[in-house]
């Protein structure tokens, strides 16, 4: 084998079997050279690939160093950042039970031999979940080919029946002028216009099927200010002009406040119980947070948001439910 075949050899073996707690001496190295890829070498070999691979980078801390052995004292992700990696791949909706367990035996490939044993016994959570559509990693790369090329796009868009399967929302294609895939409320959504339209939308990959790219260019292109404040102005995946919005707020909410829309917004403490909140954003999709937090949050204005939610709070069929004690 040449220098540079053993350096990638010497490599593989501590990538997959070295760390802080498991130092290999210039033996075992040896022997699993021996073992793995049927090499007999001597330790000059093994001396000179670890100089190379040194050289190129690779941070090893080495006999000298530890007075033990050989391990690779740093990799490409910390053992922090796989598992960061792993959790939000299973929390991901988008994603299948089966795509998912395909991700994570990837993920897993970043760890040592010894680190992965931490995780064999991992599953999906709330597999029911997960979508059941296996197109969504094909959907991302036919759309990134059409933002590229700056062309419309066409699918079938689909939607949950009381059986509990998709089936298509129409039967006319959807067609529309991609711009931007955006990952917000658990899913991932293509921002686009539909044709000859001048409201953006947002649609769900995983609920978008037979997508096909078309010859048509775009109707008109977004600059990146525009995506820019698309993406800022989204509450709950919907999409409007923003709007000037402040509602009052019970002070113990202050964290589920800055958590959903950042900490731009203007604060103002009212007393030791409210404050107020002003902010820029998209005054529809806004609705459904405010009903979620009803006892807690009164919209003050747009004078519109405050009567819709004072109508919906009208139609709540808890109103009706008399007490039957």
């Amino acid at each position: 084998m040449t220098n540079r075949a053993n350096a990638i050899c010497v490599l593989k073996i501590l990538s997959e079997y070295s760390d802080p707690e498991h130092i290999l001496g210039m033996k075992e190295i040896i022997a699993k050279l021996k073992s793995l890829y049927n090499q007999n070498v001597d330790r000059r070999t093994i001396y000179a690939a670890i100089e190379l691979l040194a050289q190129l980078g690779y941070d090893i801390s080495t006999y000298e160093e530890n007075g033990k052995g050989y391990f690779l004292r740093t990799r490409d992700f910390e053992t922090a950042e796989v598992r960061l990696l792993m959790d939000a791949v299973y929390a991901h909706q988008a994603i299948s039970a089966r795509q998912t367990q395909k991700l994570i035996a990837k993920l897993q490939n970043l760890l040592n031999n010894y680190q992965r044993k931490a995780y064999k016994n991992l599953t999906v959570v709330r597999n029911s979940r997960k979508t059941v559509n296996l197109e969504v990693f094909l959907n991302i790369e036919i759309l990134d080919e059409a933002i590229r090329k700056q062309v419309k796009v066409q699918f079938t868009y689909l939607q949950y029946g009381l059986d509990k399967k998709l089936h298509p929302r129409r039967e006319k294609k959807y067609t529309v002028n991609p711009y931007q895939l955006i990952y917000t409320n658990e899913h991932y959504y293509l921002l686009c216009r539909l044709a000859y339209q001048e409201q953006l939308s947002l649609y769900r990959l995983d609920l978008m099927q037979n997508i096909q790219l078309t010859d048509y260019v775009l109707d008109r292109e977004l600059t990146q200010a525009e995506l820019q404040a698309a993406e800022n102005n989204m509450v709950y995946a919907w999409y409007a002009l923003p709007e000037t919005v402040e509602m009052r707020c019970q002070n113990h909410i202050i964290g589920d406040v800055l958590d959903k829309f950042g900490t731009d917004v203007h604060i103002t403490p009212q007393d030791n119980d409210f404050f107020t909140v002003r902010l820029q954003t998209t005054a529809a999709g806004l609705k459904f947070w405010a009903l979620q937090y009803l006892p807690y949050v009164e919209i003050l204005r747009p004078k519109w948001l405050r009567q819709e939610i004072i109508e919906s709070v009208k139609q709540n069929p808890y109103l009706d439910i008399k007490d039957s004690k």
